[in-house]
């Protein structure tokens, strides 16, 4: 999916070199957030105070949420896929400037372009990030952290987590 996300982002089949696959890919893969936090991202929603450890906050404009608002690790790699973003897209409200739709084609065509055998969706991605997490060390709490999760709900889901690594 990296290397699919690579070409999209040097550009392919004639077509202009495309930062958001890749921007969006690394996303995903390093957040496990869903489709509706990415679409809500705004660049006041990145604190690059510390350029080799930026951080992400999660926000929600409806107040009810606010228990659910987090905050997660980036890299310094993915502020230099969205400073390209930036340039190419030049984003004035939400960093993504297409629909959530349009996001969903963006990851089918980087499956496309990558040749791989299931289907790549927001869903997917977050279920990898987490396990992955999981697989890499990550304490439990920061997993539960990265999806948002209550604590009540999080006893399932680590369970199901679990499952998957034993799988892999």
């Amino acid at each position: 999916l990296y290397a699919a996300g690579e070409k999209m982002r040097e550009g392919v089949n004639n077509r202009q070199g495309d930062a958001r696959p890749l921007l969006l890919l690394d996303l995903l893969i390093k957040s496990g957030i869903k489709k509706s936090e990415a679409i809500g991202i705004t660049l006041n929603h990145i604190d690059r105070s510390d350029h080799s450890n930026p951080v992400l906050f999660i926000r929600y404009r409806n107040p009810s949420k606010r228990y659910k608002e987090r905050k997660i690790n980036l890299d310094s790699y993915w502020l230099s896929l969205l400073d390209e973003y930036v340039k190419q897209y030049n984003p004035q409200d939400t960093i993504f400037t297409c629909t959530a739709r349009n996001l969903e084609y963006v990851l089918r065509d980087i499956e496309e372009m990558s040749g791989v055998k299931k289907a790549v969706s927001f869903e997917c991605l977050r279920w990898t990030s987490v396990v992955q997490g999981y697989l890499n060390g990550d304490e439990t709490e920061d997993l539960r952290v990265r999806m948002g999760l209550s604590e009540i709900t999080w006893r399932e889901t680590l369970s199901r987590i679990q499952r998957l690594a034993e799988a892999i």
